[in-house]
């Protein structure tokens, strides 16, 4: 008998969906907090967070620039909650949220500084042309981060993959490889020390 696979990781749903965003939310936390220690943020950049979940992600990039902090997830149930989550600076024009597929984002070229990836490019399809569709969006000089809890090496990597609906794990190499491929001038790795943390920033 197969088990059945979890399929609330790459798209939530329904009211097991908010529950899920909450534990991730939870669980994801030491991974945002290092690759907040990772990335420079400039005090006026212009930010997208892809794949944005609850929404704390988003809150974090909020008080470090006076930009335009903005989010997008291919989950209403995501979107819901993240707008719920900064509703203050949805209402005061700093943050728009939207429901879209990161490989089609109905958003112009060079629109953002920063663009970041918070424990979801595992769910992206065709990681590859993907990446050059965030590349696109992407302005000159501007960076891309990607914040993983595994740099796949992760003794329970096989075991996500077996049971997480859609996953697919990277190592830094390949990550790389894929980012240099799809545009990106150069691309540097960070590991989280005594663990299997990783974050990658590209820049354009």
């Amino acid at each position: 008998m197969v088990a059945e696979k979890i399929t609330q990781c790459m798209k939530p749903h329904g009211e097991e969906g908010y529950q899920t965003i909450e534990n991730m939310n939870e669980n994801h936390k030491e991974i945002s907090d290092f690759a907040f220690e990772c990335v420079n943020v400039g005090e006026n950049d212009k930010i997208l967070d892809i794949g944005c979940g609850g929404g704390v992600n988003i809150e974090k990039f909020l008080k470090l620039t006076s930009g335009n902090v903005d989010g997008l997830d291919y989950s209403g149930v995501s979107v819901n909650a993240s707008i719920r989550q900064n509703q203050n600076a949805v209402e005061s024009g700093r943050c728009n949220v939207i429901q879209a597929d990161v490989s089609d984002m109905p958003i112009d070229d060079e629109s953002y500084d920063l663009v970041s990836a918070f424990e979801t490019i595992y769910f992206w399809p065709d990681i590859a042309n993907t990446f050059k569709e965030v590349s696109r969006i992407i302005k000159p000089q501007g960076q891309f981060m990607i914040a993983q809890g595994t740099d796949g090496n992760h003794p329970d990597d096989e075991l996500w993959l077996s049971t997480v609906e859609g996953m697919s794990v990277y190592t830094a190499d390949e990550l790389e490889k894929y980012l240099l491929n799809a545009g990106f001038k150069s691309v540097k790795s960070f590991k989280k020390e005594n663990d299997y943390i990783l974050i990658v920033i590209a820049k354009k």
